[in-house]
């Protein structure tokens, strides 16, 4: 036995020789393969031209529904010799533009507004893209299909503003169910109360890129489905959620019509079997917002809009 042990030693220790005059190749690394693990990988990034604001890759997703949302990505590269703060952007393409980003709370994905805007430090980059920092498009004029273009205005604290032409890319996006969630609470004044959490998805809160505790489903619709959905007063329920959010007086009478016409055509349209279970879920929120108004029960109206408006952007597939 030992003799064995002192020929495998002396056997290894030859093989040490031989190798230590070789040079080993590296391994290249495997192509990554389409779809998620494309995603992940991601290409080096451009260096800022010194002196100079720059934005690239520029891109929105599709967004298949007018008055629904979308999201614009870019990447801004800051060659100048101090940080500059983007503080908004417009577009004629929706009526609201804002400045969020999606974080994970507990394992829950929320988008914030970030009223102020993003920092970009000198020499350094700001990445805006799915999962985290982006351009939300609030109340869409048209839908957003893949092949469009839109202009998207960008403006910076120092004073240059930007006109960028928004390719519509087909992105992969996947719609995470029911946890992605948009907080409220900072988008008005940051008051809150433990009745008043507000959160509702806006569409680009996951994507194949990001890991959740939940695996994401895909959505798609037919045609008529589509219809269906697009007839719903989605963009109404979002204004008197905002405006429920925001302290603002509300038409009650007209609050009222809104759910009413919600509910009336929810029972009007022919929904797959595999929406009913959503579809039920929201004709009951829609109920419960209804009885709310009725009563003039504002707070409970409040928190019954934010989980509505959740819904309902849920059914849109963003």
């Amino acid at each position: 036995m030992r003799t064995y042990i002192h020929r495998l030693a002396a056997s290894l220790l030859a093989l040490t020789f031989i190798f230590a005059g070789c040079t080993m190749t590296p391994v290249q690394p495997v192509a990554p393969m389409a779809g998620a693990d494309a995603i992940a990988t991601e290409p080096p990034m451009a260096e800022p031209e010194p002196g100079k604001l720059t934005i690239v890759d520029v891109r929105a997703r599709p967004a298949p529904l007018a008055g629904g949302t979308g999201a614009v990505y870019f990447t801004v590269l800051n060659g100048l010799d101090q940080e500059v703060r983007l503080v908004s952007a417009s577009s004629p393409i929706a009526k609201v533009v804002e400045t969020h980003e999606t974080v994970s709370e507990n394992g829950v994905m929320k988008m914030i507004p970030l009223l102020d805007g993003y920092a970009i430090r000198a020499g350094e980059a700001l990445v805006l893209k799915p999962g985290g920092k982006h351009i939300m498009l609030i109340d869409l004029v048209k839908p957003l299909q893949p092949g469009d273009e839109f202009n998207l205005t960008v403006n910076f604290d120092n004073g240059e503003s930007f006109d960028l032409t928004v390719p519509v890319l087909d992105m992969q996006m996947t719609m995470p169910m029911p946890d992605a969630r948009h907080d409220h609470d900072q988008d008005h004044g940051g008051a809150k109360a433990e009745d008043d959490s507000h959160d509702h998805d806006h569409g680009d809160a996951a994507t194949e890129e990001e890991s959740h505790s939940h695996a994401p489903s895909h959505m798609t619709h037919s045609e008529a489905t589509m219809a269906a959905i697009q007839a719903l007063p989605i963009s109404a329920v979002h204004k008197l959620d905002e405006a429920l959010h925001a302290g603002e007086a509300i038409d009650r009478n007209a609050a009222l019509e809104t759910v009413h016409d919600l509910v009336a055509k929810l029972d009007a349209a022919p929904w797959p079997e595999e929406l009913k279970e959503a579809v039920g879920a929201i004709r009951a929120k829609a109920e419960a917002l209804h009885t709310a108004l009725t009563h003039n029960n504002l707070n409970a109206a409040k928190a019954l809009a934010a989980e509505l408006h959740d819904l309902l952007h849920q059914l849109e597939g963003h």
